[in-house]
């Protein structure tokens, strides 16, 4: 019979991927939550959590959206209140989580920027000093990631409106919810991106679904302008994000060593850039999550941008050609 260590050698190590998301320095539970919150951290933290559930969400969603043939869809004014209630909240949250991370985000980086100049900026936008990640952003980030959970929702809410499921619908609830844990657990600076991005879009997405809940008249390029700013965070958010796999954040003077120079911080700043300095990123498991990050939003913005293509391209095609026929009848019957 094996021995204990034997057994324990035998065990599968997790792979350099996961293992480098898990070992790097974990953000302290945020404080001003609710306790209920607070005492499931740990749970939501274990990867096996963010893991298990993105699996069995896409699994179930896809099984249900197969065997959906539209007729087993639920009405009713109390579902209509549900759906309602549900788009209200998701919205409010979205325009919280805004006004409470992009404000504090961007007057660091004019700080930064305002003191030393482009190296001040570049130092800011990679949170060297961890002026960034405050504990007030960790708190607004964490809620973020758990948000991912409940945005699962809007698939149920789908299924049990008689409609299918699309790889686009699971893909990105799947994602949203590995990719946020992942950039959360290392505390990688990109994850502001993500944070303010996401909840500006949703802010007026999800008062869009609250809209058309109760019937509410939406203009038609209101709507494509949704699906545009998708595409344009996707675009523009991974993009950013990718940068930090190269930039490198410079070494700032202190204010003695500035004015022994004879120079501005300003000007100070700029030389500094022409240092060698360390990468952004300070570990692998921050590599690791930018890098998941990135991988995800490729496929994702091909799928958005299909589906703009189908829904508005094409439909916009057949909404001219049946005018053009309508007014040759018109014509022809005069």
């Amino acid at each position: 019979m094996a021995s204990s260590s034997q057994r324990l050698a035998a065990a599968p190590r997790p792979s350099s991927f996961l293992a480098s998301l898990t070992e790097s320095p974990r953000p302290p539970a945020p404080s001003g939550v609710p306790s209920v919150i607070s005492d499931t951290y740990d749970l939501f933290l274990n990867p096996v959590v963010p893991i298990t559930f993105g699996l069995v969400y896409f699994v179930v969603a896809k099984t249900l959206s197969h065997y959906q043939d539209g007729k087993n869809r639920i009405r009713g004014k109390g579902w209509d209140a549900v759906v309602l209630l549900h788009n209200i909240v998701l919205a409010g949250y979205s325009i919280w989580t805004f006004l409470g991370t992009a404000p504090h985000v961007f007057s660091e980086f004019w700080r930064g920027f305002a003191e030393n100049g482009v190296a001040g900026l570049t130092h800011a936008f990679c949170d060297a000093d961890l002026s960034v990640w405050s504990s007030t952003f960790s708190k607004y980030s964490y809620l973020f990631y758990l948000s991912k959970y409940w945005e699962v929702l809007d698939t149920a809410i789908l299924l049990l409106k008689g409609k299918k499921v699309g790889m686009l619908q699971s893909y990105h609830h799947m994602g949203a919810i590995w990719t946020m844990y992942a950039a959360y657990v290392t505390q990688a600076m990109p994850v502001w991106i993500f944070c303010v991005a996401n909840s500006l879009v949703h802010s007026v997405m999800y008062s869009y679904y609250a809209c058309t809940a109760v019937s509410i008249p939406f203009p038609r390029f209101l709507k494509k302008s949704i699906t545009r700013m998708q595409i344009t965070q996707f675009l523009v958010g991974g993009s950013l994000a990718a940068s930090y796999l190269f930039i490198k954040v410079p070494e700032l003077p202190s204010a003695a060593e500035t004015a022994r120079a004879g120079i501005s911080s300003f000007e100070a700043g700029v030389n500094a850039l022409k240092q060698n300095p360390a990468m952004c990123l300070r570990n692998a498991g921050q590599i690791n999550a930018v890098r998941l990050n990135v991988a995800y939003l490729i496929p994702l913005t091909y799928l958005f941008v299909a589906f703009f293509v189908r829904t508005y391209r094409k439909n916009g095609a057949a909404a001219s050609a049946a005018t053009k026929a309508a007014k040759a009848t018109s014509q022809k019957a005069q």
